[in-house]
């Protein structure tokens, strides 16, 4: 790993790292506009891709946003408020596939990585074992150690309780405080 071996705030961080893991609530916080930590996660990715950041994923990450999208597009429709016609199935479909359009537009525009989850099972135990995370979760914080990326770009503080010198973590502002304690924001 190189500069970054803490928690950084992904607001204030100037000089971008070279390759980061992306971690599904990231991805979908910055896609989809009503999501919360939107603004900073949108913005963030933003920077990423400009930078030429190497973005590294799983086909596990993109079962997740597959079926976050299609949740996110049910919900919808079942909470249009001061709406007396509810969504048809077609427009719920036509909403998750907007979203995963937007995904695949993120991978055709940025260095993205994709990394098979059967290269990773030897990690993901240690990270299962050690931090008790489920196994969804030490997939991402396995693919860091494994491709030796600069951190894990997240809006979850439960990577918080990995050791910071194993998992580095780019998280908005707001959720930095929310990180296990011995984790310090860089200066």
């Amino acid at each position: 790993m190189t500069r970054f071996d803490r928690v950084s705030a992904m607001e204030t961080v100037e000089c971008m790292p070279e390759s980061v893991v992306l971690e599904h609530t990231f991805v979908f916080a910055a896609l989809e506009s009503e999501a919360q930590h939107h603004s900073a996660a949108s913005d963030f990715l933003e920077r990423l891709t400009s930078a030429g950041t190497r973005l590294l994923f799983t086909d596990l990450l993109e079962l997740q946003l597959h079926d976050r999208a299609f949740a996110t597009a049910r919900l919808a429709a079942s909470s249009r408020q001061g709406s007396t016609r509810r969504l048809t199935s077609g427009e719920q479909v036509e909403l998750a596939r907007a979203f995963l359009g937007r995904w695949r537009a993120v991978l055709m525009h940025s260095d993205a990585v994709h990394v098979e989850v059967s290269d990773l099972m030897e990690d993901l135990m240690y990270y299962s074992e050690r931090f008790r995370l489920s196994s969804s979760s030490a997939v991402h914080a396995a693919l860091v150690m494994a491709a030796d990326a600069d951190g894990l770009v997240t809006v979850d503080p439960s990577f918080g309780v990995v050791d910071a010198s194993l998992l580095p973590l780019f998280l908005p502002a707001d959720v930095v405080r929310f990180v296990g304690r011995g984790r310090a924001l860089r200066a």
